[in-house]
């Protein structure tokens, strides 16, 4: 049960993530909003890696290298929509990210589609629609 431990930190953690996010939108522009952001997580993760002494480097590092850069492009649609929109309903939008994952794991995964997942999906797509109403 490790990963719904983990889970959460990271829900508790994006959280905060999003508010600080908002609130840095309203000094910065867009970019800056994302570079400011990233360098610091950069490197506190560096800092981090220092202590922990386990990055790994092999050849499937430049598979990070595509996923790198639309990561980059949706970081920033994501600090301009903030930017320009409420976050009430920027959020739950963007957080439907997940669908996509979970369609890719049932599609070439295999991963088995159960009835309380697709559920779960209506509902995440019902719930967004009205949160962003």
């Amino acid at each position: 049960m490790d990963h719904i431990r983990y889970a959460f930190i990271a829900l508790i953690g994006w959280g905060f993530w999003a508010i600080g996010s908002k609130v840095l939108t309203r000094y910065f522009n867009t970019l800056s909003t994302a570079f400011w952001i990233s360098f610091w997580s950069i490197l506190f993760l560096s800092i981090f890696l220092f202590f922990r002494k386990n990055l790994v480097v092999n050849r499937y590092v430049f598979y990070a290298i595509p996923v790198g850069f639309v990561s980059l492009l949706a970081m920033i649609a994501f600090y301009k929509a903030l930017k320009t929109g409420p976050s009430s309903v920027v959020l739950p939008l963007t957080n439907m990210y997940v669908i996509l994952p979970v369609l890719f794991g049932f599609i070439v995964l295999k991963e088995p589609i159960t009835v309380p997942r697709v559920i779960g999906i209506i509902l995440a797509i019902i719930a967004t629609v009205l949160l962003t109403i």
